[in-house]
């Protein structure tokens, strides 16, 4: 126990020296942190005003462009554009590899013609239609003239003889019907009278028949066939015209990753380029739950400080346009694949004039401090 006695001098002034600078480091700590705090939107000492962090962006944000909707891979063809190029809206941006895609509208098109073909069949066969059931009209009368001629020879030639003749030879007339049943001459006659009169009969149902066909159903179905026809090919167009990237709206390329040769996929994550929208610059700045309080919409139409993340001397003006109703995760964690779950309102800060004389740019992502004001 001696040692421990002797020790115990050391202990205490060794356990002294640390209370003494875990003190001294806390108290350096906590003036160190003092802009960390003014950016998550503590009020700075002197009442300057509820200062957040935001992001100069573009309104609307900047757009990122990469694989088409229609491909799930495709290899780059041509590169139109270079960085920091300005680009007006549909101008070309790059193009994929679009032979399949080709063939297809190729295969399409060959279908719209043979449907159009089938179109011009189908109406030629609707006029033969009409000139079938014309001549088949006068087929028709030809017979019943034919028959009316056989009957006028039965009836006035054949009859009229023998009745004659019966007549002559003092036949009663009672008598004539049986001679006439019987007579050969008169029993030609009446068997030719029974089958031009079937002939004429057979000719009148196919007559009706034929008129009873619809010709326009088959040129309906044929136009419709042409139809579908032009809508495959328009979707087979639509993917081959998809596979040159176009803009979507006028900027400024920048940050071009890909050159031809280069093949994209579904799992292709970096963006193929960049598009910064023209127009006036914003800044989107994070307003967290706890200082939400201290920022409402009598705020919006007021002028605001926006000065650097880095550099608070390098300061700029804007003026509030919108304080958002909802707390929404950041933006900048969307594109993470691991974020947190902080939410934010944001405000939309107009941005006076991101180039002012004698001072650098601000420029679109770049981290700010916005003071809010009282």
């Amino acid at each position: 126990m001696n040692w421990l006695h002797k020790a115990r001098p050391v202990l205490v002034v060794t356990g002294l020296a640390l209370v003494i600078g875990s003190l001294i480091g806390a108290r350096e700590l906590a003036h160190g942190s003092t802009s960390d705090a003014s950016a998550k939107g503590e009020a700075p000492r002197g009442g300057a005003g509820t200062i957040v962090l935001g992001t100069v962006d573009t309104d609307p944000p900047p757009v990122s462009y990469g694989l088409p909707p229609v491909l799930q891979s495709g290899t780059v063809l041509k590169v139109f554009v270079k960085e920091h190029e300005d680009v007006k809206v549909d101008q070309p941006l790059y193009a994929f590899d679009a032979t399949l895609q080709q063939a297809t509208v190729d295969s399409a098109k060959a279908a719209v013609t043979l449907a159009e073909t089938k179109v011009a069949e189908a109406k030629e066969g609707k006029k033969r239609h009409v000139r079938n059931i014309e001549v088949m009209k006068q087929g028709v009368e030809a017979l019943e003239r034919r028959a009316r001629d056989v009957v006028n020879y039965r009836d006035k030639i054949v009859k009229k003889n023998l009745e004659d003749s019966y007549r002559r030879n003092t036949i009663p007339p009672e008598e004539w019907p049986a001679k006439l049943s019987i007579d050969p001459t008169y029993a030609e006659a009446e068997n030719k009278y029974t089958a031009a009169y079937n002939e004429l009969e057979v000719e009148k149902a196919k007559l009706k028949a034929l008129e009873a066909v619809d010709t326009q159903i088959p040129v309906e179905q044929a136009e419709a066939a042409v139809n579908q026809a032009q809508k495959e090919l328009a979707r087979a167009q639509v993917v081959v015209d998809l596979c040159v990237v176009k803009a979507k709206t006028a900027g400024t390329v920048e940050q071009v990753s890909i050159s031809p040769g280069a093949t994209l996929g579904i799992s292709t994550r970096t963006p193929a380029l960049w598009l910064i929208p023209a127009g006036p610059r914003v800044v989107r700045a994070e307003v967290e739950a706890e200082f939400a309080h201290r920022v409402g919409n009598d705020r919006i139409g007021k002028q605001v400080t926006i000065s650097d993340h880095s550099d608070a001397k390098l300061t700029y003006t804007g003026t509030v346009r919108d304080i958002g109703k909802t707390f929404l995760p950041k933006r900048a964690n969307a594109e993470n694949l691991i974020g947190n779950d902080t939410r934010v309102i944001e405000a939309v800060i107009d941005i006076t004039d991101a180039s002012p004389a004698g001072k650098p740019p601000l420029r679109v992502g770049q981290r700010v401090r916005v003071n809010l004001g009282q």
